[in-house]
């Protein structure tokens, strides 16, 4: 498991480094209805938004809260531009060596990443849900999952899980944090040893991820 030090929360923008993360347009061609049909599911139907910002305004604001956020926290509402940056819709089938819905996939995911970051901290935090998960699609996949987890004194927190699944390379779970701002205030043995997994759960062979825009 990568580090989770400075570099891999910021947000790279080197077209050349595989882990780059640019918001750039998706054309919508007249007759590629699924790029519609995402984008009317982000945004709303045509005559439900109002045209806000330029293209190149909307561009160049996604990308300043994609930094910002470091990739967890967009307001797609804003935009009516769709972009390979985009929100996941946790309903839908993903497609990879087992069918699973978005909560399936990204709770997987997310399991994945609070058991090793109980191993890292020596804390306990149980999964309990995913929030949100926002997905770029460039060279791969990097997901941008927010999940829910306990502590041992039942008090929820929220969590952020980086995963990346560059094309013919492993899945990584690049980094797990809890959401900055949030206090971590359970005293009751919130940092006893917690036993390793059966398996490895820091990366797994690549499976055929296949993006929210498949039938």
């Amino acid at each position: 498991m990568a580090s989770s030090s400075r570099i891999d929360y910021e947000i790279i923008s080197d077209p050349f480094d595989p882990r780059c993360v640019v918001a750039c347009f998706i054309p919508l061609w007249r007759d590629n209805e699924k790029e519609k049909l995402l984008l009317e599911r982000i945004r709303g139907k045509e005559g439900d938004t109002s045209l806000k910002y330029t293209p190149q305004e909307e561009r160049d604001l996604i990308n300043r809260q994609i930094r910002n956020s470091q990739g967890f926290d967009v307001d797609f509402s804003k935009f009516r531009c769709l972009f390979h940056f985009y929100p996941s819709s946790l309903d839908e089938s993903h497609s990879t060596l087992i069918r699973e819905t978005g909560w399936q996939f990204f709770g997987r995911l997310a399991q994945e990443s609070i058991g090793d970051y109980n191993i890292k901290e020596g804390t306990s935090f149980d999964f309990l849900e995913v929030e949100k998960a926002n997905l770029y699609r460039s060279k791969g996949y990097i997901y941008f999952i927010t999940f829910v987890a306990k502590d041992p004194c039942h008090q929820t927190k929220v969590f952020q899980a980086k995963v990346c699944n560059v094309f013919c390379r492993e899945i990584e779970h690049s980094f797990c944090r809890l959401k900055p701002g949030q206090q971590v205030e359970c005293d009751e043995d919130s940092k006893r040893v917690v036993k390793k997994p059966r398996c490895n759960t820091r990366s797994y062979k690549r499976a055929d991820v296949g993006d929210i825009l498949r039938d």
